[in-house]
């Protein structure tokens, strides 16, 4: 028996009793297999209906036949899944495994969930947008059928945390793990493709067993592979590439057992961390990174970005090479930092865009803030994604959804993309024959923008022959339209059509750049074929260190979008800031989001409110750097977002630039109306604006858990630079610090102060978190060097046992 085996009596008398309970139990533990064959047995759950849900195809097809097996039958007997186009299920069902996607459409179509008797959340610690959204709605499900049972199941989670937010008993379940051995190997100048290759003939040579390899991508894993295939490998040895972009066929062959005699080694994403195991795995070498989605309302583009996986990650990752026997792990990274990583993955809502989150509460018939979430959607992303699902007409001005929201909704795609599969079907009745088949078509490519390549008007003529999974799914678009997909399409119209999807996206020339509708500046390469365009609809849009870079587009006329958009625009009368003659000016404006179409001037007008919006027009065009900082305001901004970051569930307000951009007239605009002139902006008050968003109470308790100083043991008053690496440092004069043994702490004593140890003249001699350690070890060396440079100065031989001071020998004696 597995090792969850031991808590499920105890577990099915907490499900009596509550209907909500959280189980940590770790890999291997047999939560996804054993509990749910035992739940199904038990005379608790007898004739009643089970869902789990699986962050992952792969992993939901899988489970699903291992427990059909178990049972000595077919998948779709007893136990089924449904996963996004594909389902295997009957009437003689009970315990059916789905995917976040499908869970929460079950969830919109049916309120009650009225067929469902438990339902399960597996691998929760990976807290997905979609795993959060569903639980936020099964907490309101229960408030109609209280007698629905949630079982919240995970393997690495805060789970004191969560039992105390979901006011639930807490189950621990001990692993059946063997011991794995950590090794750090210390990253190298070479690329982690060349380090990676060598860790794994390393490992061959010296392991038995198979190897999984984790990377945080394709283009790695590519790279990787092609440097161990060029070095060549055993014979006995298969090479596999693990990528959630593959056929679940290819997936389910880089999981399969090798055969007899045969070692494998399995490149992976991190699609390998959990729910998947792959047998035989003795070895993991880490790269100790990911690629992380993570949305910036201010430009209103999501960039895949490769971070640092968290401790509880790679605890993870660790872990499945100590599944049968013990095993070994290899670590890129130091020990010490590794030590200093997160300790858990910060929750996919926190970081990601919000447009189908929020259309999916609309549809709910709520608002955002009605739901009890784990943690909070942030203010940002949630205004940035309720201004385009207005400007998609998907939303209305209160927040509600639209009939057309409704439509939208149903048509299981992106907003964006609904939106514009249903526009594709106003201009097929209004006569242009072939819109609604080109928008399947153009929805099916734009739903992966990795097949974007070359002339987007070609491509789009060939997608039946050349991308199989894209055809596919333009069929079912069309199915759900009730169009075809003969030819010929309307290429022409491809644009137009496009711009419905991103009407945030149309991008005018602008110098050598273009500026995009939703604010923000892009640039084109010279060389794309497209350069020198006028007007653009962005489809692709990545972030490339502080610019935004457009990859692919689509050329589209002013006539085209005047035409097509003639309901939506109307004239406005602004008034502006000119920077270069400093002075106001009104115009009235033709205008697509940010973009100016057409202007023509206009009588001034100079009231306290059209001032406070020229300004902050004005601010929001150039950036809050065109404000006044001081240290104080800077370091007030690093206090909150150390802060935000530290206590997640504390609901700080958001001090990062795009919240603060965003929320400009609540927090600065009452500054604003008074000003006519530049140099009145350089004198703004800005700490004192930046500090009145916070309460009087919260105020105080910042400062008792993120002071402005620390206090030296000799009086003296030290500024804390939340500004660097850490999180909070000091700099301070070494002979300040004797007869400290402890370091300084900020955020109640859980957060180490960096010291920077300075010499009498104050240049650095050493940058520490553990003061007991520095006397204890470097001090010796530290000591000779001062001794002959300041010999007017005291250092004793144990200065932990010394007196602090601020004085030289002589004065010291007096």
């Amino acid at each position: 028996m597995l090792p969850v085996a031991d808590i499920l009596p105890q577990l099915t008398e907490l499900l009596a009793r509550h209907n909500r309970v959280v189980l940590s139990a770790p890999p291997g533990a047999g939560k996804s297999t054993y509990l749910p064959l035992y739940l199904l047995k038990h005379a608790d759950f007898a004739g009643k209906t089970l869902l789990m849900l699986e962050p992952r195809r792969l992993a939901a097809k899988s489970i699903a036949a291992y427990l059909a097996s178990q049972l000595g039958e077919e998948v779709g007997v007893t136990v089924g899944y449904q996963i996004r186009q594909e389902q295997k299920r009957s009437s003689a069902t009970r315990l059916l495994i789905v995917t976040e996607g499908v869970l929460t459409r079950k969830l919109q179509q049916d309120p009650e969930l009225s067929a469902v008797d438990l339902l399960l959340f597996d691998e929760f610690h990976e807290r997905s947008l979609h795993a959060d959204l569903a639980l936020a709605l099964c907490l309101e499900v229960q408030q109609l059928r209280p007698e629905l049972k949630l079982l919240i199941m995970s393997a690495t989670l805060d789970t004191a945390e969560l039992a105390s937010a979901l006011e639930a008993p807490v189950l621990q379940s001990e692993g059946r793990s063997y011991p794995v051995a950590i090794e750090y190997l210390l990253p190298d100048q070479r690329p982690l493709a060349a380090q990676i290759a060598s860790a794994v003939q390393q490992a061959l040579a010296k392991h038995a067993g198979n190897i999984l390899v984790f990377l945080p991508g394709q283009a790695e894993i590519n790279q990787t592979a092609q440097l161990l295939e060029q070095q060549g490998l055993p014979p006995q040895v298969q090479l596999h590439r693990l990528l959630g972009s593959l056929t679940l066929q290819q997936q389910q062959a880089a999981i399969a057992p090798p055969a007899v005699g045969q070692r494998k080694v399995v490149l992976s994403t991190n699609l390998a961390e959990t729910s998947l195991t792959i047998e035989g795995i003795t070895v993991v070498i880490d790269s100790g990174l990911c690629r992380q989605s993570r949305f910036y309302p201010r430009h209103g583009i999501s960039l895949l970005e490769t971070a640092a996986i968290s401790q509880a990650a790679a605890i993870q990752r660790a872990g499945r090479a100590g599944r049968l026997a013990p095993g070994h792990c290899y670590r890129l990274d130091s020990s010490d930092k590794w030590q200093r990583r997160e300790r858990f993955t910060a929750p996919e809502i926190a970081v990601a865009d919000l447009t189908a989150l929020r259309l999916e509460v609309a549809a709910w018939g709520c608002q955002v803030a009605e739901l009890a979430w784990l943690t909070p959607p942030p203010a940002p992303h949630l205004a940035v994604a309720e201004q385009l699902l207005q400007q998609l007409q998907l939303l209305d001005t209160k927040g509600s959804i639209t009939a057309l929201g409704r439509q939208a909704h149903q048509l299981g795609t992106e907003p964006r993309l609904a939106a514009m599969l249903l526009h594709a079907k106003v201009l097929e009745q209004q006569g242009a024959t072939g819109a609604m088949a080109l928008a399947c078509i153009l929805a099916a490519v734009l739903e992966d923008s990795r097949v974007l390549q070359g002339d987007i008007a070609q491509l789009l003529g060939r997608v039946k022959h050349s991308l199989p999974l894209q055809w596919q799914q333009a069929q079912r678009f069309a199915s759900l339209l009730g169009c075809s997909l003969t030819p010929p399409l309307p290429l022409q119209l491809s644009a137009v059509l496009a711009l419905r999807a991103y009407p945030d996206r149309l991008a005018r020339q602008r110098g050598q750049g273009y500026q995009l509708a939703n604010g923000s500046g892009a640039v084109l390469s010279p060389e794309h074929a497209l350069s020198g365009q006028p007007l653009l609809v962005a489809l692709h849009v990545q972030q490339i260190g502080r610019e935004n870079r457009i990859y692919h587009a689509l050329p589209i006329t002013l006539t085209d979008v005047l035409s097509d958009w003639q309901d939506d625009l109307s004239w406005q009368t602004l008034t502006l800031w000119d920077e270069n003659s400093g002075s106001f000016y009104t115009e009235q404006q033709l205008n697509f989001g940010q973009l100016v179409l057409n202007a023509k001037p206009a009588k001034l007008a100079l009231s306290a409110e059209q001032k406070q919006q020229a300004w902050q027009r004005y601010i929001a065009n150039k950036g809050l750097s065109c404000l006044p900082w001081n240290d104080a305001a800077s370091q007030l901004c690093h206090r909150m977002q150390l802060l935000a970051q530290l206590q997640p569930a504390a609901n700080w307000p958001d001090f990062s630039d795009d919240a603060l951009l965003s929320t400009l007239d609540s927090w600065l605009g009452p500054y604003l109306g008074s000003i006519s002139k530049s140099a009145a902006l350089a004198q703004l008050p800005l700490y004192e604006a930046l500090l009145q968003r916070l309460s009087y109470p919260q105020q105080q308790q910042l400062q008792q858990l993120l002071p402005t100083h620390w206090q030296a043991p000799t009086g003296s008053k030290l500024p804390i630079d939340y500004a660097g690496e850490g999180g909070s440092r000091i700099s301070v004069r070494v002979q300040e610090m004797y007869g400290q043994i402890s370091s300084p702490t900020v955020l109640q004593g859980q957060l180490a102060v960096t010291v920077e140890l300075l010499s009498p003249s104050r240049q650095p001699l050493q940058v520490t978190q553990n003061l007991a350690s520095f006397w204890q070890n470097a001090w010796v060396e530290v000591r000779k060097e001062m001794r002959g440079r300041y010999p007017k100065h005291y250092w004793p031989d144990d200065p932990a046992a010394a007196a602090p001071t601020t004085k030289t020998k002589k004065a010291m004696a007096r």
